[in-house]
């Protein structure tokens, strides 16, 4: 865009318009540039050594040295109630430490001597990299290799990576297109697969040290490893080296890579997701793909290509450029080595052109079974793949990575170059050929996430659809029943009403003004607040900090902050947060009072305590002499944490003004800690 921009203002002062008639010169007229040199692949040397594949490719282009590490095993592995394990264990490898070199020991080091190193697990696969300078090298290796053999896993550092993740989990909902991408894949492998699965609150509640201990002896085995070394080293030194410090590894057994077989049926389904607060649509549609030893493997990368391939596919010239139905779209037919791949096609669109983008996505689709492509069309398919290829090879450690992956695959060294060749064979008629043979557009999974409210009438045209339930799983909290006095805690409730609220009172909105002081490690942050509230599901804050005003909105469920002139949806979970406060105010109480299920569950000299049931579940301590709420506590979920809390509101200098009586002296505690106190400075009712 900012391209774009810069282009139309030189043609403005270059006097063009599109109608003048005046030829310009091109800028590059009459230069001349050399010949590109020739890419010759370089030679990678390979050895084996206690169970482990090395890989070298020397470069001495820059004094750096790069090893990555391939390990075979990933989150498939994790048990069914354990899902995160994998992703939890390469997370703690690294920022645990090992034996020698505990964690901010560790960090020292790799800053002092400029870097790093990085470990991970995906779904198949696990990866660990260390990037050094070269005169550190073989200093730095054996730190590398303590670090992948002997993990500290400490307990400190497992929490922090579940926090983490706890606010990731709690967090996934907020991008449609990260929603629309993992329901499709539940739709294709089915939400209990492990090609499909993903982390919840309970799973990770379930991860112990002990299962990463078990899982981390399970696949650091020499046999399971690949380790490629790519930089500025001599050949013979280095692997005296590797030999020396990858010699800590036992040659154990390899991980079994015999991935579950896939149970699907190919057969049409429409489902929605409910996202409200989108003013779009985000479309996934398809089915199960293939395998990578597919004979037609290359004229299918070309169909997708014809089909989705950036900014010239089909996908994007027509529904896009021409139609305007789509604001992104794009699309895969992916084949796996070790598992079936996926084909789809996906967009976003505005909410009213749902059913139309959706209609004009699958006529493109068709096409390609009813009608050939033409051999224009064709070549320059194929010209955009060929010009691509200069990329493939930018970099040694690019070339070195597609080696090893070859290897670990079991695909052939020259895959790539085999692969190239193919698709300079595929003729029209091989297109039209693969798209009846491989794509199913009457059976199809189409998944739409939007609005309910903007999208319910179109869906009805497309069909019968399914909706899928995206909510954020809580782990169920312990619940105990609670024996009390139901008649005394009506009264007692009652009595907070009549002491809270003057009869004939009438509360719409409630408004207050103050300062709230928040905890934070730093110390006090005074934030200037006023709210005006509407029980029991609306509220607006403006609120003054030392960075800027911001002002946050809650109704119908939803919930955006505006701060500096942008505007931001709130996580959901936030917002649930603010409407389960909103419903256990104390006023809100007290203009409900006759509808609680409430119980006098315990008197002392000048206390009444009485615990309200249902959904508020809460206690409330009542003072005897003024019948006003001093204490309020209740359990509350925590999504960065993943857990319940005990919160506790302390409540003092009850004011009166405009018929209600608030306090104008609070201080909110979580699990005994203090979190915030706030000081009002008024309030009235609208």
């Amino acid at each position: 865009m900012r391209l774009l921009s810069v282009t139309l203002v030189l043609i403005f002062l270059l006097g063009g318009s599109g109608t003048s008639g005046q030829t310009l010169q091109s800028p590059v007229a009459g230069l001349e540039f050399p010949e590109p040199k020739p890419f010759t692949s370089p030679e990678v040397e390979r050895f084996s050594y206690n169970g482990i594949e090395f890989f070298l490719l020397r470069n001495d282009e820059l004094p750096l040295v790069n090893v990555n590490v391939i390990i075979n095993g990933g989150s498939w592995l994790d048990p069914a109630g354990k899902v995160g394990l994998a992703s939890l264990t390469g997370t703690v490898l690294r920022s645990g430490g090992s034996g020698q070199y505990p964690d901010e020991e560790l960090n020292e080091l790799l800053e002092n001597r400029a870097a790093s190193m990085e470990t991970g697990f995906g779904l198949s696969s696990g990866s660990a990299r260390m990037n050094v300078l070269k005169e550190d090298f073989e200093e730095m290796l054996p730190v590398f290799t303590d670090l992948l053999k002997n993990p500290l896993f400490p307990d400190d550092r497992i929490d922090l990576a579940k926090t983490q993740q706890r606010t990731a989990i709690s967090r996934r909902n907020e991008e449609a297109s990260s929603v629309a991408g993992r329901e499709f894949r539940k739709l294709i492998y089915g939400p209990e697969s492990v090609y499909a699965r993903h982390v919840e609150y309970a799973t990770l509640e379930n991860i112990s040290r002990d299962d990463m201990i078990r899982f981390h002896q399970k696949i650091m085995q020499g046999s399971n490893l690949l380790v490629g070394v790519v930089g500025d080293f001599d050949p013979d030194t280095v692997r005296n080296q590797l030999e020396q410090a990858f010699g800590i590894f036992d040659e154990g057994d390899p991980v079994d890579m015999d991935m579950p077989d896939v149970d699907y049926e190919f057969e049409s389904g429409l489902f929605f997701a409910h996202k409200g607060d989108m003013n779009q649509s985000q479309i996934r549609l398809g089915h199960i793909g293939g395998y990578r030893d597919n004979p037609d493997y290359a004229a299918l990368q070309v169909m997708n290509e014809i089909l989705s391939g950036g900014f010239s596919g089909r996908l994007f010239q027509e529904v896009r450029t021409e139609q305007g139905l789509a604001y992104g779209v794009y699309g895969a037919y992916t084949s796996n080595v070790r598992y079936p791949g996926v084909f789809f096609a996906g967009l976003s669109t505005g909410s009213e052109n749902t059913l139309e983008a959706y209609e004009a996505t699958m006529h493109q689709i068709r096409r390609l079974q009813d009608e050939q492509v033409s051999q224009q069309e064709l070549d320059e398919t194929k010209e955009r793949i060929f010009n691509r290829i200069i990329f493939r090879y930018d970099s040694y450690a690019r070339i070195l990575a597609e080696q090893m992956s070859n290897y670990n695959l079991g695909l052939p060294e020259d895959a790539f170059e085999l692969y190239i060749e193919q698709v300079r064979q595929v003729t029209v008629d091989d297109i039209q050929r693969v798209a009846i043979e491989n794509l199913q557009p009457d059976k199809m999974k189409v998944l739409v996430v939007g609005n309910r409210d903007l999208v319910t009438d179109q869906l009805g045209r497309m069909g019968d659809y399914q909706e899928i339930d995206i909510s954020i799983p809580r782990p169920g909290a312990e619940r105990a029943a609670v024996d009390g006095d139901p008649v005394a805690g009506s009264q007692w409730m009652n009595k907070v009403s009549e002491a809270m609220i003057e009869s004939g009172t009438n509360v719409g909105t409630l408004i207050l003004e103050g300062t709230q002081y928040v905890q934070t490690p730093q110390g006090e942050m005074p934030l200037e607040v006023t709210s005006r509230l509407r029980f029991p599901d609306t509220i607006s804050m403006e609120i003054s900090t030392p960075m800027g005003s911001q002002i946050i909105e809650v109704a119908d469920g939803q919930g955006v902050v505006r701060m500096g002139g942008q505007q931001q949806q709130l996580p959901q979970s936030f917002v649930e947060s603010l409407l389960e406060d909103l419903k256990r105010n104390p006023l809100h109480l007290a203009m409900e009072a006759a509808t609680l299920d409430a119980k006098l569950i315990h008197e002392e000299e000048d206390v009444r305590k009485v615990h309200i049931g249902g959904d508020y579940d809460m206690t409330i301590h009542i003072s005897d002499s003024e019948s006003l709420p001093v204490e309020i506590s209740y359990s509350q979920f925590d999504p960065d944490q993943g857990r319940e809390v005990e919160v506790t509101l302390i409540l003092n200098d009850w004011t009166w003004n405009d018929g209600v009586r608030i306090a104008y002296e609070q201080e909110r505690y979580s699990d005994g800690e203090l979190v915030s106190r706030t000081l009002m400075s008024g309030h009235s009712i609208e």
